[in-house]
């Protein structure tokens, strides 16, 4: 169950940039397009400026940084996941 458990969690990190190449291809022929991309860019700063500074808060001490390191890739992916959703959403709401 651990070995499934794993390879589940490296095919979602694995696939996290053609999600990413897939939802700016749903996304490009809205007019919103750059305030969106915009957005995204701002996100990913305010997330990866909140886990430099207080990556020590959610996983406590951690010695080589490797729990900083797992906590950068989590809102990497999430983020992209969670855009990858409003891309289709977006897409879908087009077509209607």
């Amino acid at each position: 169950m651990e070995e499934f458990r794993f390879n589940v969690i490296n095919f979602l990190i694995l696939i996290s940039p053609l999600l990413l190449g897939i939802t700016y291809i749903l996304t490009k022929k809205e007019k919103t397009f750059p305030l969106i991309f915009a957005i995204h860019i701002g996100m990913f700063v305010i997330y990866m400026t909140f886990l430099y500074y207080y990556a020590e808060l959610l996983a406590g001490h951690d010695e080589y940084g490797l729990e900083k390191v797992g906590l950068y890739i989590l809102f990497i992916v999430s983020h992209i996941y969670i855009g990858f959703f409003y891309g289709v959403y977006l897409a879908y709401r087009r077509r209607k």
